[in-house]
């Protein structure tokens, strides 16, 4: 069972998905750090944030095909387990966005949920402010918080439908990640039951 979790950067996904791991049992995999490191051994990727501007998409289908053969195998490895992939839904380019899932992979990640992890816009700045020093972002597009969390609805909407999932919505606000992090532990429990 494949539980994805997604949200713009800095809505607090994996910290949200943290917490919910202390609540309830689950494989856990982060496609982003998936992604760069293949990115990394077959293009020479150095920096995470230069895969947008640095891959073609030739290179990042190939990428999106290989991830997700590994969620796949994670998944078959212990049917018991659910998994939760950490990702994003829509990524945000100095040219558009891009979508997390296209069509030609959205198929081989037969997730039974979709779960996005969202949050005031002004608080996101907030948190991505104070991860400027690790990571670099791109400004402009990236900063219409409000369109990226419309964008990541739509997305999510689209990949239930392809996979016959559900969609569910967590608001993190700032100071309850705990709340926030037993709701996602809520979703998985009953993916899992129901």
């Amino acid at each position: 069972m494949i539980v994805v979790v997604g949200g713009v950067p800095g809505a607090g996904k994996t910290s949200v998905i943290k917490g919910a791991r202390e609540l309830e049992e689950f494989d856990y995999v982060n496609y982003g750090d998936l992604f760069f490191q293949l990115a990394k051994e077959r293009y020479g990727i150095q920096h995470r944030d230069d895969m947008r501007r640095k891959l073609s998409i030739h290179e990042y289908r190939e990428l999106h095909r290989a991830v997700a053969e590994e969620i796949k195998r994670v998944d078959m490895e212990d049917l018991s387990r659910p998994v939760v992939v950490d990702t994003h839904f829509t990524i945000a380019t100095p040219v558009g966005f891009y979508p997390g899932f296209p069509e030609y992979i959205i198929d081989k990640i037969p997730a039974v949920a979709w779960v996005l992890i969202e949050g005031e816009p002004e608080e996101i700045r907030a948190r991505r402010e104070k991860d400027a020093s690790i990571r670099r972002r791109g400004g402009g597009i990236e900063d219409d918080i409000w369109t990226h969390q419309d964008l990541n609805r739509s997305a999510a909407l689209l990949y239930a439908f392809r996979t016959n999932g559900a969609v569910y919505i967590i608001h993190n606000r700032q100071g309850r990640l705990e709340e926030a992090a037993r709701e996602l532990a809520e979703v998985i429990r009953n993916c899992r039951t129901g």
